[in-house]
């Protein structure tokens, strides 16, 4: 799922705060949001903002100016509000009949709050598609041999992977009805950077095969001569090709992703001395998710920890409110707030995380 920083939504209910005579509690899908009061009725279409979107410098918006344009998990009167609900109004042309679910990111100029491992990402990622590189790429001798070096990629990621980032609860109001009876594999949701290795079958000269190895970020494709970082010390560390290599069997290819978290990587929360990585996907063709237990155990033999895993057959509370307060609890890594769960019931190709906003409160994020 594509994620929307701004959208067209619905208001579904309007609550009291107690205490409060001027704001309330407005729902829009499953995020709860704190509002002023008697501006907005159930059933109102509203511009929803996610945490974690840059709002543009301009006057309407200046009252974000305190907070660096930058839309967080806040607490007003003992409720925790989650994004922002603006006007239709402030849309251009806001007569023209927009729809509940319209995507309205690029209309409003926002963007997406970056971190500085994110922010080193996009300067390798730029790197990589330097001036040199676009100019010869127009001949055609240049793009055969590029070819016969890489894995065919778009915009910087190898087109049979698929990237780490998973939707929120808040986004599947109905989930709680609709899965009360599907039983989740649930893990904890680490806080650092996610890496991608793999390991695929190539043919090349027509008649020959090699196994190529590839690291990846969240969002690029990293050359090691090109890029020394730290996925690729993650990687020689704990001699992953050579463990791919091991497992990969028949199989045409076989993807790793995990977490890297520790030293440099944001703020280092778990206050750990060294960078270490912890694996939360192990992926065959034709693109099949080893359950957990069984990639934990064939990981731990090769020395790679797994992300913990807290229940095999967790059940959805009653509501998504309900969900949250369970998503609650210390980290198994260290002595800190977890950040909350990730949720997957493989069967129904279903999952997505849970966030402990105590955790967000906590980190102001």
């Amino acid at each position: 799922m594509e994620r929307k920083l701004a959208s067209i939504q619905k208001i579904v209910s309007l609550d009291p705060i107690p205490n409060a005579d001027r704001i309330e509690k407005a729902t829009v899908l499953g995020w709860e949001c704190v509002v002023e009061k008697g501006l907005h009725k159930v059933g109102d279409l509203v511009i929803y903002v996610e945490v974690d979107s840059i709002l543009p410098e301009r006057p309407e918006f200046e009252f974000m100016r305190p907070r660096n344009f930058r839309v967080k998990t806040i607490k007003l009167r003992k409720c925790t509000s989650q994004g922002l609900i603006l006007p239709l109004s402030l849309l251009p042309n806001n007569k023209k009949g927009y729809k509940e679910g319209d995507d309205v990111t690029e209309l409003l100029g926002i963007t997406k709050y970056l971190t500085p491992t994110e922010r080193e990402e996009e300067r390798r990622e730029a790197i990589q598609r330097s001036r040199i590189n676009k100019f010869f790429m127009r001949y055609k001798w240049y793009r055969r041999v590029v070819n016969l070096f890489r894995i065919k990629k778009d915009k910087g990621w190898p087109k049979f992977i698929k990237k780490t980032d998973e939707p929120r609860i808040q986004l599947f109001p109905h989930i709680c009805e609709n899965e009360k009876d599907t039983l989740f594999y649930a893990s904890e949701k680490l806080n650092g950077t996610s890496a991608s290795y793999f390991l695929i079958k190539q043919k090349y000269l027509f008649f020959f095969e090699r196994l190529i190895f590839g690291v990846c970020s969240r969002n690029v494709y990293l050359k090691t001569e090109i890029h020394p970082n730290n996925y690729w010390d993650i990687a020689r560390d704990l001699k992953i090709k050579d463990v791919l290599k091991n497992m990969i069997g028949n199989n045409k290819f076989i993807i790793l992703q995990g977490e890297i978290i520790g030293p440099g990587i944001q703020d280092n929360k778990y206050k750990l001395k060294k960078k270490e990585f912890f694996a939360f996907n192990l992926i065959i063709p034709p693109y099949t998710f080893v359950e957990p237990l069984i990639a934990e155990e064939e990981l731990c033999k090769n020395s790679i920890s797994h992300v913990p895993i807290l229940s095999i057959g967790y059940k959805l509370q009653s509501s998504i409110s309900k969900c949250i307060e369970r998503a609650e609890g210390r980290s198994l890594i260290s002595n800190i707030p977890r950040e909350g769960l990730v949720l997957r019931n493989y069967d129904k190709g279903l999952s997505f995380k849970i966030i402990n906003p105590k955790y967000l409160l906590k980190y102001d994020e």
